[in-house]
C-alpha cells in the first residue's frame, strides 16, 4: 500500500538517499557512477509528479551547479569542488595526496618578487645562476653556484667575506635638491650667508688676580711628588734647604668656536613593510632647513637624521631580492672537508696488541663518521644564509641621511717666562681672570699685559675667517692665571731648583738627586 503522490513540494527522504526525479517533465535521472544511489521502487514514498525537489547533479558526484550567475562554478573534474583559479597568485593543489617532503629549504622561484604597490620597479642587474644539487648523500641538499669550487673547503678554514655587488644609485629616482648625493658622505654643505649683528658697545672687561704659594706648600708638594715615584728617594726632599722661592703666574688664553657642519649621503635599511615617506608626499627640505639641536655646547659629537620625503623602496642589490646569499664558508656546497681526517674518512690510531706493544692502525674517523665530509655549521648544510643586507626581507628602503657634526675648535696662547715647559700649563687648574661667551666675541684689549691683547686679537681674527663651510654657533674666550713658583734648594753638594705649578700643586723637577733607589743614578 502506498500513498498518493503529492502535487508539489519535496519528496520525502528514503533510507540512505534522496528520491529520484520524475521520468517525464523533470530532470534526467543521475548516473550511478558516483553520488547518491537512487532509491528502490517498492515501498516508501513515490517520486513527486511536478518539479520541486532537489535537482540532480549534471555530472557524476557532488551537487549540481547553480542555474543563475554568481554561484559556484561547476567542477572541472569528477567529484569534490573545483580547484581554485590562479587569479590571486596561488597555485592549484595537487591532484591526489600531499606532495613529498624535501630535506632542507626548498629552492626559491626564479621569478622576480612581486612589485610593491606604488613603489619603483626592481633593479635591472641579473642574478647569478644557481641550481639545486640533490645528490649529496646524508649531508642534505646544497646549491651549485657559478663560481663554486670543485673541492670542499676545510672545516677549520676561515669564512671568506662576500660583499656582493654594489648598489647602482644612478638608476634610482633623483630627489629635488639632492641630485648629486652619493652613497659615501659628501663634502660639508656651506650654510646660508649670515651677517652677525654689530655690537653697539664693547662688553666691559674685568680681570682677577693669580695666586702664590709659601715655602711650606712648596716642600709639601715636593714630598708628594717623590711619593708618586716608587724609585725616587725621599731623603733629598726631607733634608733639602729651600733658599729662595720666586712666585709668579703663567697666563693662558683660550678661544673656543663651536661650529656645525652638515653633509648628506644615501643609506639603506631593510624594508619591513608599512608606509614610505617618499617624494610623493612633498618636496624634501634643504639640509639647513632641518632643525637639529646640539646635545651640549663646546663638546664634539655627531647626530644623524633622515631627510623627510626622500624614501624609496628597491629590491636588495646583494641577494637580487632573493633574501639569501651563498654561504661564505662552504661556498654553497653545504658540506666541508673534515679537518680531523683531511677528507679521507679514516685516522691513524695507536693501540696496544697482545704483547703489550703499541702499533698504528687505521680506524674510521669519529668526527665525520667515516664519510670525510661534514655538514657546514654556518648554513646548516643548505648552502645558503640569510642576506645580511636585507635580513631576508628582499627589499631595501633607501633614503637620504643628514649627518650633523658639532665640532669645538680651540686655539690658545700661553705666556710663561720661566724655564718651565709651556705645554704643562694646559692640563692644570688655575684662576679664571676673564671669561666671555657670545655668538661672536670681542678680542681682549684692556689687559695690562700687551702680549695677551695682541694674541687675543690675532686668534679672534683667525676664527672669524676660518671654517666658511660651517655655521658658527657660539664662541667662548677665557683668560686664566696658573700659579707657578720656582723654588731653589741645596742638599749636600747639590744646588738645583724645581717648579710647583697649578692648583693641583704639580711638581716639575728634572734635576732631582735621587731618581733611583739607594741614591743610584744609573737607569
Amino acid at each position: 500500500m502506498s500513498y498518493p503522490p503529492p502535487a508539489t513540494g519535496y519528496s520525502p527522504p528514503q533510507q540512505g538517499g534522496y528520491a529520484p526525479p520524475p521520468q517525464q517533465g523533470g530532470y534526467p535521472p543521475p548516473q550511478q557512477q558516483a553520488g547518491y544511489p537512487p532509491p528502490q521502487q517498492p515501498g516508501g514514498y513515490p517520486p513527486p509528479q511536478q518539479p520541486g525537489g532537489y535537482p540532480p547533479p549534471q555530472q557524476p558526484g557532488g551537487y549540481p551547479p547553480p542555474q543563475q550567475p554568481g554561484g559556484y562554478p561547476p567542477p572541472q573534474q569528477p567529484g569534490g569542488y573545483p580547484p581554485p583559479q590562479q587569479q590571486n597568485g596561488y597555485p592549484p593543489p595537487a591532484q591526489q595526496g600531499a606532495p613529498p617532503q624535501q630535506q632542507g629549504y626548498p629552492p626559491p622561484q626564479q621569478t622576480v618578487p612581486q612589485q610593491l604597490p606604488g613603489q619603483p620597479g626592481q633593479p635591472e642587474q641579473s642574478a647569478p645562476a644557481w641550481t639545486p644539487n640533490q645528490n649529496v648523500g646524508d649531508n642534505g641538499p646544497s646549491y651549485k653556484w657559478d663560481n663554486t669550487p670543485d673541492t670542499d673547503p676545510d672545516s677549520d678554514a676561515e669564512e671568506q667575506p662576500d660583499d656582493g655587488p654594489k648598489a647602482d644609485i644612478s638608476k634610482m629616482e633623483s630627489v629635488q635638491g639632492y641630485e648629486a648625493v652619493g652613497v659615501d658622505d659628501g663634502d660639508a654643505i656651506p650654510p646660508p650667508v649670515y651677517h652677525p649683528p654689530a655690537e653697539d658697545q664693547r662688553p666691559e672687561e674685568t680681570f682677577g688676580e693669580g695666586g702664590k704659594i709659601s715655602e711650606e706648600e712648596a716642600r709639601e708638594a715636593m714630598l708628594q711628588f717623590v711619593d708618586a715615584h716608587c724609585c725616587y728617594g725621599s731623603r733629598p726632599a726631607k733634608q733639602m734647604t729651600i733658599t729662595n722661592i720666586l712666585p709668579g703666574s703663567a697666563l693662558h688664553y683660550e678661544l673656543e668656536t663651536f661650529t656645525e657642519a652638515r653633509s648628506t649621503s644615501r643609506v639603506h635599511e631593510p624594508h619591513y613593510g608599512g608606509p614610505v615617506d617618499g617624494p610623493m608626499n612633498g618636496i624634501a627640505p634643504g639640509p639647513w632647513q632641518i632643525d637639529v639641536q646640539p646635545d651640549g655646547l663646546f663638546s664634539n659629537h655627531t647626530k644623524f637624521t633622515e631627510v623627510p620625503h626622500t624614501s624609496t623602496v628597491h629590491g636588495c642589490h646583494r641577494c637580487y631580492s632573493r633574501g639569501f646569499i651563498r654561504c661564505g664558508r662552504c661556498y654553497g656546497r653545504g658540506r666541508v672537508r673534515c679537518s680531523w681526517c683531511r677528507g679521507s674518512g679514516r685516522r691513524t690510531k695507536r693501540v696496544r696488541d697482545g704483547n703489550g706493544r703499541y702499533k698504528s692502525v687505521r680506524v674510521s674517523c669519529t668526527s665525520c663518521g667515516g664519510r670525510g665530509r661534514k655538514r657546514c655549521m654556518r648554513c646548516g648544510g643548505d648552502g645558503r644564509v640569510t642576506c645580511p643586507t636585507c635580513r631576508g626581507y628582499c627589499f631595501l628602503r633607501w633614503f637620504i641621511r643628514l649627518k650633523v657634526q658639532f665640532v669645538n675648535n680651540l686655539s690658545d696662547y700661553i705666556l710663561e717666562k720661566s724655564d718651565l715647559p709651556d705645554e704643562l700649563i694646559r692640563d692644570v687648574g688655575g684662576v679664571i681672570l676673564f671669561e666671555q661667551t657670545l655668538p661672536y666675541v670681542w678680542p681682549i684689549s684692556c689687559y695690562p699685559v700687551a702680549d695677551i691683547n695682541a694674541n687675543s686679537l690675532r686668534i679672534v681674527t683667525h676664527h672669524r675667517n676660518s671654517w666658511q663651510d660651517r655655521r658658527k654657533l657660539q664662541q667662548r674666550q677665557r683668560l686664566r692665571a696658573v700659579p707657578v713658583s720656582e723654588a731653589h734648594y741645596n742638599w749636600k753638594d747639590v744646588s738645583t731648583r724645581f717648579w710647583v705649578y697649578g692648583n693641583e700643586r704639580s711638581v716639575y723637577a728634572p734635576d732631582y738627586p735621587h731618581q733611583c733607589c739607594w741614591g743610584c743614578n744609573i737607569l
